[in-house]
């Protein structure tokens, strides 16, 4: 079960406050004088960003808001990935949670009485290729055609008409978790449904055709393309560490064996490193070239040849890896290789050539090296993979840029100590050196566009020794880890929980009401159409556990931890837009307020953070004397004048990188968990993190990072120091003069702010 965070539940609340928006406005527009245009909303994120589970959330809420019980149509292009979601979604799946009372099927085996059966909300999956034909009456797909045995008439008709027993029609929520892959063939079938919301997945859908006719009716009343789309900030999506933290491109003008060389390499070195950290994780390499042509000549691979002798990249790559000692149990070729019946591989060569087919064979076998042809599988998207080796020799299409995202995603969504294991490492073997500098400016371009807070490095090699990209620690230095301690707020919460009023009998408050807005044009009149709003009943209810629970989590997911939501009162159901409902949303609210007003940072002494190598430009690096490490490259003005300042004072210290480097848990609601100080300086068996920052930034980080830590005996242990340019004041906190530099701490609990003329004035007050 993977717990949704506070950046997606963002994302789905706006998505479903927007729909409930839609649904009761007085401007929703009709497409006909019956037909309301669907709501529409296309979802923003980078690849780990969590979409399949922010769409699942928003499915569950808008169902909330409801008068029946819902159809959702849930469509990709894959049928692996379909597989994929059918896996998640079902029982015991890592996003069933998400879609408790939901019935999930195959939308194949979706049956009349489900339909019917109005009292349950149903998700049916399917791919495009289920439903994407034209001509229904002469077709061949199953969807099409009657079955007398279970229905007079066809499943897609059965879709389209949604009546339960009863006579009433049910919502239908259309979600496309690949909408980039949208045709107007499909969009054109898929409004004839008639659906209550589309949802899609893409931020850069093309909307031609009736799709964008319905988008031009949605954008006539006032709403902008801001309105239609949901982004998910690059930014969260690193800050919660579910990608990787750095990319390293390597560019090879040598031998096939001489590229992929350095990548076992340090892929042995990987492994050595997760061992001694005891994590549970699998290292994995994926290897991206041409399949049926010959390396060396560059025409067609002859099938018919004895395996020894056959020069398909694929091959060739699977044999070096043997003879460096790889285990061909751990190797999978997943692409259409082409073999003679006369001339079959080995049998330790596993091969998987039908696609779709085998791809859940494919995904059980857990394959440590994958060798992949042009197209990797959708789909396949593994935290563990770690190495990338991509062939663009003898004029190769392969685009790296698109292979990127493979290899981002963050094993077990957390940033280690270890830079290595926060990396995506890539090695390109390329005939021509001209072509290297050509990809570093495209992968370049995407990483700004779509990753702009993943660290980009490259170096080329050609086969000797190379570019030096990683610097050492010169000794062994550490900071103790600071943890929560929030026994104090455990009776207020208690407090908090044992007022709330118990709602199992109450059939007043619990309920809501929901409003339905539709136009009425009088025929042959030239009148303006009139509105009429509707009140709805709403039948759908979640717990009072669930809504107190999500709040949480929401808005500071750690006090959950200290909050025991076992109380019987919370089983008590209630509705959406119901008085109880924003009752127990605050309730939430005040409990995670109780938790940071109550709860103190201390340092433990017994689990530290060990300072590790770091990554360095080699065409940009500064030289310290004092520094853990000699040279470090990317600092901006600010931080290196500090940095030189602290080297003059003659203390061991380092610059800690951002996002697993050392970090502070924080204790205020926002987006920003922890917090991650520029340098750390040991002095007097004391540590002083040190953080120059932006003006535009004091006032919010004062009395949220100036803390003075303390261990379980209450001395002082960590001293935290935040710096601006210019001289401030603490009350009020605002800028006096343009001129020096000002520290900020903590003095008897307040904010205190001292101002010096150099940065080296600074520093050295920092630290006394």
């Amino acid at each position: 079960m993977i717990e949704l965070m506070p950046f997606q539940i963002k994302a789905s609340e706006q998505m479903a406050n927007r729909y409930v928006e839609f649904r009761n406005s007085d401007t929703r527009p009709y497409e006909t004088r019956t037909i309301p245009t669907p709501y529409y909303q296309a979802l923003s994120a980078l690849t780990g960003g969590g979409k399949t589970p922010i769409l699942a959330d928003t499915v569950f809420q808008i169902r909330l808001s409801m008068p029946t019980e819902p159809i959702v149509l849930w469509i990709s292009k894959a049928k692996s990935v379909v597989d994929q979601t059918y896996g998640n979604f079902r029982a015991g799946g890592k996003y069933a949670h998400l879609l408790d009372s939901f019935t999930i099927t195959y939308l194949k085996d979706l049956s009349e009485s489900d339909i019917k059966d109005g009292t349950k909300p149903v998700i049916a999956i399917a791919t495009t290729g289920t439903f994407n034909q034209r001509d229904q009456e002469d077709s061949s797909l199953k969807i099409y055609q009657t079955n007398e045995d279970k229905s007079s008439i066809s499943l897609w008709e059965l879709v389209k008409q949604r009546q339960t027993a009863e006579g009433k029609s049910r919502d239908l929520i259309i979600v496309y978790d690949e909408g980039h892959n949208l045709s107007d063939q499909q969009i054109d079938l898929l409004l004839g449904l008639k659906p209550e919301a589309l949802l899609v997945a893409s931020a850069t859908l093309k909307t031609p055709g009736k799709l964008g006719q319905m988008i031009d009716r949605i954008k006539a009343t006032g709403r902008t393309n801001d309105d239609l789309v949901t982004i998910v900030s690059s930014k969260d999506i690193v800050d919660a560490q579910l990608v990787k933290k750095q990319i390293l491109l390597g560019g090879y003008e040598t031998t096939m064996e001489l590229a992929i060389d350095p990548l076992l390499e340090k892929m042995q070195i990987l492994e050595s490193k997760v061992e001694e950290l005891n994590l549970k994780i699998n290292p994995k390499a994926i290897y991206v070239c041409k399949t049926n042509i010959n390396q060396e000549e560059g025409i067609p691979d002859n099938p018919a040849r004895d395996f020894e002798l056959r020069k398909a990249p694929p091959i060739l790559i699977w044999k070096y890896l043997v003879t460096k000692g790889v285990d061909p149990k751990s190797i999978a070729v997943y692409c259409d290789l082409k073999f003679s019946k006369d001339f079959p591989p080995p049998d330790d060569f596993i091969l998987f050539s039908n696609g779709e087919s085998d791809f859940e064979e494919f995904q059980n076998g857990n394959y440590k090296h994958i060798i992949f042809n042009l197209s990797l599988q959708e789909g396949w998207d593994d935290p563990n993979c770690y190495f990338a080796y991509i062939d663009k020799s003898m004029e190769s299409s392969v685009q790296v840029e698109q292979v990127i995202g493979r290899v981002l995603r963050q094993p077990n969504a957390t940033h280690f100590p270890d830079s290595d294991l926060n990396t995506a490492h890539f090695y390109i073997r390329m005939d021509d050196r001209t072509v290297f500098p050509v990809i570093i400016e495209k992968v370049r371009a995407k990483i700004a566009s779509e990753f702009p807070e993943v660290d980009f490095n490259s170096y080329t090699n050609t086969g000797s020794s190379g570019s030096r990209i990683q610097e050492p620690v010169k000794g062994v230095m550490k900071v103790p880890q600071t943890h929560i301690d929030a026994s104090e707020a455990i009776l207020p919460i208690e407090r908090i929980l044992n007022s709330i009023h118990d709602y199992r009998g109450d059939n007043v408050n619990t309920v809501g009401q929901g409003v339905r807005s539709e136009t009425v044009q009088k025929v042959a009149s030239s009148e303006k159409s009139e509105i009429v709003s509707t009140l709805l009943p709403q039948t759908n209810r979640v717990t009072a556990r669930w809504i107190i629970d999500r709040e949480i989590q929401k808005l500071y997911p750690r006090a959950r931890g200290v909050c025991l939501l076992t109380d019987p009162r919370l089983d008590a159901k209630t509705q959406f837009t119901s008085p109880a409902h924003q009752v127990l949303k605050q309730a939430g609210n005040n409990i995670v307020d109780e938790y940071l007003k109550n709860s103190l940072l201390v340092s433990d002494r017994e689990n530290y953070y060990e300072v590790g190598p770091v990554m360095v430009n080699p065409d940009s690096v500064q030289h310290f004397e004092n520094a853990l490490h000699s040279k470090y490259s990317g600092l901006n003005s600010l931080e290196l004048e500090f940095a030189r300042a602290i080297d003059k004072e003659g203390y061991p210290w380092s610059r800690n990188p951002s996002n697993g480097g050392y970090f502070i848990p924080l204790l205020h609601k926002g987006t920003s968990r922890n917090f991650f100080p520029d340098f750390l300086v040991w002095k007097d068996n004391k540590i002083y993190a040190l953080d120059p920052k932006g003006e535009n930034l004091i006032v919010q980080d004062a009395g949220k990072k100036l803390l003075d830590i303390r261990d379980f005996e209450g001395d002082l242990d960590i001293a935290v120091r935040l710096f601006t340019k210019g001289k401030w004041t603490d009350s009020p906190i605002e800028k006096s003069n343009e001129s020096g530099y000002t520290v900020w701490s903590l003095r008897a609990g307040k904010v205190w702010a001292r101002p010096f003329d150099t940065v080296e004035e600074a520093v050295k007050a920092a630290l006394l």
